[in-house]
């Protein structure tokens, strides 16, 4: 009996890369100015309302929204089309669409060398 060994590319090792993805949006979105204004209404009371804490509340903010953002079209994918529930197909469109979001961040980044 071969056991076999799960792929890094199936539906597990695609949501780490899905929320690899979004973190790297939330820490180079050219978006963060805007959630850093939202950021301190939002904070729990129980965390300071210093720069640092405002930026990781913030970059936690925009993280969250593209990792839901990006869900949309692979749930519409999965309702709408898919009926096998172990095929990675969402996935890859939860991935793509995730980074399509990212794009923004991408360019932001490459901006920081030069």
């Amino acid at each position: 009996m071969s056991e076999q060994r799960p792929s890094v590319l199936d539906r597990r090792g695609l949501l780490n890369l899905v929320v690899s993805v979004c973190v790297v949006n939330g820490i180079f979105s050219p978006y963060l100015a805007i959630a850093l204004q939202i950021a301190p209404i939002l904070m729990p009371e129980v965390f300071p309302r210093t720069v640092g804490w405002s930026l990781f509340f913030s970059s936690i903010i925009v993280s969250t929204t593209t990792l839901l953002l990006s869900g949309i079209p692979a749930a519409l994918y999965e309702r709408f089309i898919e009926v096998d529930e172990q095929s990675p197909a969402s996935m890859w469109i939860w991935f793509g669409a995730a980074l399509l979001l990212t794009w923004p961040a991408v360019q932001n980044l490459s901006g920081i060398g030069s």
